[in-house]
């Protein structure tokens, strides 16, 4: 599915009024779009990744405020209502997340005032007075883990932690290689944010392989303790790793043979080091290799990669 095409599904819960101005874009800077942001009150506008721009009423992108064409606070409450079609129960745990992802694999985002629990006011049980709203395009990159990939398969079944700073790629990286290995091995896909596959319908809007069962929206923990017991995978794949109770569901799948690809955040290995839940695993064996991600203008690619336990010998040895 094409970029364009994409945004052309998200049509359908916008205001006729606002998706009328985005299908004036340009097609050229329309494939260079990310997201397109409403905020009440204030000015449609588009980000390209490079920079954020105000959109006028004939799809023009521009710098200028005043050109911009305006959000009115009936265009917000729409789009709440057509994303929620309507049954705000349905999506409970979405409205939560902040987030609903829709057909196409597109994201539409939420921010607004927390409605916190009554029993514990760390827990939000919805958001009311919805003040921004971000569609996030679903971009898919086929062929950008084929370093990572071949790093895997060079050697026997093994796992990988894949290193960097928030956007630097590492969701992007994680759905190619999913769908690499997919394509051939039995891959269990915990998904817990529903970001990497972008299930609709109980359908992957992006391609994580043949062989991929996904676990949409699932806690990790719950994901990997039951994609072990009822789904016999060769690789478990998570995003985002770093708490205890990943540490013990993750150590439940590497005693049961099964091989672990995740990402974590960091600068470096020597950084994810110092995080106790990342160094017991390491420890465990848990992965053979590692990845570190650029930024900048390195974003995106590997500017480093090896054999863990290469790296654990060097340390040992200072």
């Amino acid at each position: 599915m094409t970029i364009i095409s994409k945004i052309e599904k998200i049509y359908p819960y916008l205001p006729h009024e606002i998706s009328e101005i985005i299908k004036k874009i340009s097609p050229c800077e329309l494939r260079s779009i990310s997201e397109i942001r409403l905020r009440r009150g204030k000015k449609i506008t588009v980000n390209t990744g490079l920079k954020e721009y105000f959109v006028t009423r004939s799809g023009t992108l521009t710098n200028d405020f005043a050109k911009g064409a305006g959000v009115k606070d009936e265009h917000i409450v729409r789009i709440y209502q057509l994303a929620l079609r309507n049954s705000v129960h349905s999506f409970h745990r979405e409205i939560v997340n902040g987030y609903i992802t829709v057909d196409g694999g597109c994201r539409i985002g939420f921010c607004g005032t927390a409605v916190q629990s009554d029993s514990d006011m760390s827990l939000i049980e919805n958001i009311k007075d919805i003040s921004s709203v971000n569609i996030r395009i679903a971009r898919e990159i086929i062929g950008c883990a084929d370093e990572l990939y071949r790093l895997l398969i060079s050697c026997e079944t093994t796992g990988l932690l894949l290193i960097g700073p928030p956007s630097c790629g590492k969701t992007t990286m994680i759905r190619d290689l999913t769908r690499q290995l997919g394509q051939t091995l039995t891959v269990s896909l915990i998904d817990e944010r529903n970001e990497i596959a972008c299930v609709y319908g109980g359908v992957p809007q992006n391609d994580v392989g043949a062989k991929t069962d996904v676990f949409s929206s699932y806690n990790r923990y719950d994901g990997i303790m039951i994609a072990v017991r009822v789904m016999s995978p060769r690789y478990i794949v998570v995003d985002e790793i770093g708490s205890n109770d990943d540490l013990k569901a993750l150590g439940y799948a590497l005693n049961s043979g099964v091989s672990i690809i995740a990402a974590c955040h960091g600068a470096g290995i020597s950084d994810v080091r110092k995080k106790s839940v990342i160094r017991k695993l390491i420890k465990a064996g848990a992965f053979g290799k590692y990845a570190l991600i650029g930024t900048g203008i390195k974003c995106g690619t590997i500017v480093e990669s090896g054999d863990i336990n290469s790296r654990e010998k060097e340390k040992a040895k200072c």
